[in-house]
């Protein structure tokens, strides 16, 4: 396995993704472990807490653990458990967010409420969310009490914002929401890797920081994949659609200030436009991400955590 001790300059986008892919095999054989030993007798619950794993999935938390891990020297087998917590929690978040908005797919596969039921669904969230916790609470350690607890509330607090809120949100309000749903885990996972490779105070900070930075500019890239694949999609909204929206209105308001009185507005061009605002704003957050990370940089110790941020802008699924 590749180390980040590792001499050399930064990996290219081929070897960082063999590494991606190294990292990614090492949890799902630790996830598999771990949902082997859930201890129920009945073929359907075993069935029921293994499904949300079935079609894989990015793994992207587990995987910004075992890299913020390494950037501090740290040794990953010591931090495998702690990345597969993540990974538990953020199944479990999935299982939470598909039954509040009604999905019925996910990863091509029936939602687990339409796969068995919702009692069944919430009764899996609830224990992939518990064994998570559990997990964590093994290492002992209070850093990594108080970085999953404030994970899991602003991931509550962003999930209560979004469902009060509704469509009544712009552009700036939906980020925010954003922040607290996606980039909570993705800090949570960094700041827990640092601390499991033993960092200091500051750099578990930046660590934290940087894991946020991340998780926002892969849910802006996840809005842009939904509309280039499919730019009728209606599942949810995002911010390429919330941009298009508020460019939109702004042209209304305007057409009725010149008395525009054919009740047409030109709205030529303002899709390309918002897509590319959601671009430039998951780029914006993954220079922040490597400027979060700067403290790591004297001994090259930033490369693998810079090439993943990269990696939330660049990838193509």
């Amino acid at each position: 396995m590749t180390s980040s001790s590792d001499a050399g300059n930064a990996v290219n986008t081929k070897e960082f993704k063999v590494i991606l892919d190294e990292r990614r095999s090492l949890v799902n054989e630790r996830i598999d472990e771990l949902l082997a030993a859930t201890g129920f007798e009945q073929s359907e619950a075993n069935e029921l807490v293994k499904y949300t794993f079935r079609t894989g999935g990015k793994r992207l938390r587990p995987v910004l653990t075992l890299l913020a891990c390494e950037s501090i020297r740290g040794e990953s087998k010591h931090a495998l458990d702690g990345a597969v917590a993540m990974e538990f929690l953020h199944a479990a978040s999935i299982v939470f967010d598909d039954l509040i908005d009604r999905h019925r797919v996910r990863r091509n596969l029936p939602t687990t409420q339409h796969a068995f039921a919702d009692d069944k669904a919430i009764s899996a969230g609830l224990f992939l969310a518990s064994k998570g916790v559990q997990i964590l609470s093994e290492y002992k350690d209070q850093r990594i009490t108080k970085l999953v607890g404030w994970g899991l509330v602003d991931l509550s607090r962003g999930e209560i914002l979004d469902v009060t809120t509704e469509l009544a949100i712009d552009v700036e309000q939906y980020l925010a929401i954003a922040e607290l749903k996606t980039g909570s885990l993705f800090s949570a996972a960094a700041g827990i890797g640092g601390v499991l490779g033993n960092a200091n105070t500051d750099e578990v900070n930046s660590l934290y920081n940087y894991g946020r930075a991340v998780g926002i500019a892969f849910q802006i890239k996840d809005d842009i994949l939904d509309q280039s694949n499919d730019p009728d999609k209606n599942e949810r909204v995002n911010l390429v659609v919330m941009h298009y929206i508020d460019e939109a209105t702004k042209k209304q308001r305007i057409s009725n200030l010149l008395e525009n009185h054919d009740g047409k507005v030109d709205l030529s061009g303002m899709y390309e436009k918002a897509m590319e605002f959601a671009v430039r704003k998951s780029r914006e957050n993954v220079e922040r991400a490597k400027q979060e990370i700067q403290i790591l940089k004297g001994q090259g110790r930033s490369r693998l955590l810079e090439e993943f941020a990269d990696y939330a802008l660049e990838r193509s699924f």
